[in-house]
């Protein structure tokens, strides 16, 4: 009989303890877009780097870190190129600053006096883009 309530035992255990039917709920999909499910809080001051690599065999590739800018109401986003590469950052939406001209270094800065998403390109190279958010 021991025997058999280790065995018993053992198999409980196994099946997660013999209680409910098994199921496993499936983790919490993202948002749709791919966004963090938490985005952290807005902040009153964001800096976004402009970044520019070359592979060595002729593809270059060029981005904004972070490519989503949470800045709280009368925040700053300054956009800062170290790469040499002629940028620019031009903003669209209601209520957005004014956008910001070609620059191969040094920073440029821009307050966000309205709420709402602000998307912005670079306009030199294709698939360069981010986004402000302001609550």
């Amino acid at each position: 009989m021991r025997v058999f309530c280790g065995i018993l035992l053992a198999a409980l255990l196994a099946c997660g303890g013999g209680g409910g039917d098994g199921y496993t709920p499936p983790p919490t999909a993202p948002p749709p877009g791919g966004g963090n499910p938490n985005p952290p809080p807005p902040s009153n001051s964001v800096n976004v780097s402009m970044n520019s690599a070359d592979d060595g065999y002729g593809s270059e590739s060029h981005s904004f870190a972070p490519t989503v800018a949470n800045v709280a109401k009368d925040g700053t986003v300054t956009w800062t190129n170290e790469t040499g590469i002629v940028h620019n950052v031009t903003i669209t939406g209601s209520g957005a600053p004014s956008s910001i001209g070609n620059f191969s270094s040094g920073s440029q800065s821009r307050t966000f006096a309205n709420s709402g998403t602000f998307n912005y390109a670079c306009t030199n190279h294709e698939g360069m883009t981010g986004r402000v958010v302001v609550p």
